[in-house]
Formats: C-alpha cells, structure tokens, sequence
C-alpha cells in the first residue's frame, strides 16, 4: 500500500523539486557579505503579482540568486553565523531577510555589545555538500570567531531521493539516506566543535512543505519526523549544540500562507514565524 501511496506522490513531489532544483541549485553566493552592526529597517512588504513591474516579475524568477552586496568589514563583539540550505539563505523572502536576519535583530536588542553576520546559506545544498563547506579556510575562520552558529540542512537530501528514485521509491531509500544524514550533520558538528568549541550551535529541524496539499498522505510526515529526531540526537551528544524543532509551524490553521510561491519554501511571514521559535531556544548571556 505503501509502495502505491509513493507512486502517486512522487510524481507531483518531483516536477515541484525539479522546477526548483534545475534553476541553477548549489549557486554559490557572488559577494562575501559580513552585515554589523544590525541595524532597526522596517521589513519590506511582499507585493502581489498584479502590483510588481514588469522587470521585478522577471528579477522574482532568478530564485534570489544575488547575495546582499555589503561591504566587508571586520569581526564585531558578537559574531553570528548561517551554514546550510535555502532555508539559511533566505530562499522564498522577498525582503530576502529569512530567518536569520530577525534572529540577528533580536540578539542585537538584547546585547549591549555590537552585532555582525555572515550568512553561508546556499540553495540546493544537501549534507554531503556542507561537509567540505565548513572545512573550507573563510568558512573556518568565521566558524573560529561565531558565538552562535545556525544550521539548516537536509531537506535537499530527502527532496534528491525522491528525485532521483521516483520510479523505485521506497522506505529503505529514506532510511539509507537518514544514516547517510546523520553521518554528515555528525561530521558537520564535530567540526565546528574541533574549530570552536564555545559557540552556540542551533540545529534547526526540517518540515514537510507538501503537508497542506497531501494530508492524507502520513509517509512523508513519518520521514520528516524520523530525520528530525536524528538531528535531535546529534544535537543531544554535543556540547552547546540546541536543536530546534519547526515542523509543528507549518502544519498549524492557514500554514499555507506562510509559504511563497514556489510552495516549498517560507515567506517573510513563515520565516518570522520560524524566527521566532529560536528566540525561545537562543543562549544569551542574561539568560546564563
């Protein structure tokens, strides 16, 4: 039944993956932005189609590929680091703050020291990929200053199997993928440990963007589920390593509209959302 159940899934999951992956997925960023100190910008208000310019219409089917272009400046008091997939880069925000430039707001408020970002998120990214990223000499030296450290990554891993095993879908595919995914996201933390071991390092679970179009359809949620609990796990046998859970936003009444266009990733509202929940979960000195 199973087996069935993935056949007819597969199909819509992949051609939504595809139209998301063919665009030039794993772009690195084309500037090496550090952003300090944060500073207080109202957010931008998403416009709807019918309100947008011709040429933004065509700027918005780029998929965001630019970085911010800032200038680069040196290592403030407090350094905050993004590492992993879309999710980190902001991928379906137009005001293209993600999740983590709130987060960073937030610190800033409640430190009286200075704030800076680097910001490492690539669309695309599975696990295998950040393995190398983390070791790579700029990556290191912003890991070896970080105070905190925010890590999404795997979804690129699950939407790949299905990807590429749609006609021959199956449980055991997941499951290979799940060990291969916690070898990596183990790897990945003892890294960073090995170049800082005092950074916060925050874990953010995945969720099932597919939830609100197939309810009916548990499999997908059980796999979720399964691969978060292994980032809990890794989380759990590291020091000063938090993971996060998310998925529970995205299932919640009218979670389809915190999605952007795309249906896969958050908009501003779903990433303020998931914003949000870390503050809950953020290490900070008054909270010592």
């Amino acid at each position: 039944m199973k087996k069935w159940i993935f056949l007819v899934l597969v199909p819509l999951v992949a051609i939504i993956g595809l139209l998301l992956f063919i665009n030039n997925p794993e772009e690195e960023p084309e500037s090496d932005p550090v952003i300090g100190p944060i500073v207080n910008e109202p957010p931008e208000e998403e416009k709807t189609e019918e309100e947008k310019p011709e040429e933004e219409k065509k700027e918005d089917k780029k998929d965001d590929k630019k970085e911010e272009e800032v200038t680069e400046s040196v290592i403030e008091d407090v350094h905050i680091v993004g590492l992993g997939d879309s999710l980190t880069k902001g991928s379906g925000d137009k005001t293209k703050g993600g999740y983590i430039h709130p987060v960073s707001q937030y610190i800033q408020e409640q430190s009286e020291e200075s704030v800076s970002l680097k910001n490492f998120g690539i669309h695309g990214l599975p696990s295998k990929k950040l393995v190398p990223k983390v070791d790579e000499e700029n990556v290191r030296e912003h890991i070896e200053k970080a105070d905190h450290i925010f890590i999404t990554i795997g979804g690129n891993d699950i939407l790949n199997i299905v990807e590429y095993n749609f006609f021959s879908l199956n449980m055991d595919l997941f499951e290979t993928g799940k060990v291969r995914y916690r070898k990596n996201l183990f790897v990945i933390v003892q890294t960073i440990r090995a170049l800082n071991p005092d950074a916060n390092v925050y874990l953010i679970g995945m969720f099932n963007p597919f939830h609100n179009f197939f309810q009916d359809i548990k499999e997908i949620d059980g796999v979720i589920e399964d691969w978060n609990k292994t980032a809990e796990l890794v989380a759990d046998i590291n020091d000063n390593t938090q993971y996060i859970p998310v998925d529970d936003i995205f299932i919640e009444e009218d979670s389809d509209e915190l999605f952007a266009n795309d249906k896969l990733h958050p908009n501003q509202k779903g990433y303020v959302k998931m914003a949000n929940r870390i503050q809950e979960y953020l290490n900070l000195p008054e909270d010592e």
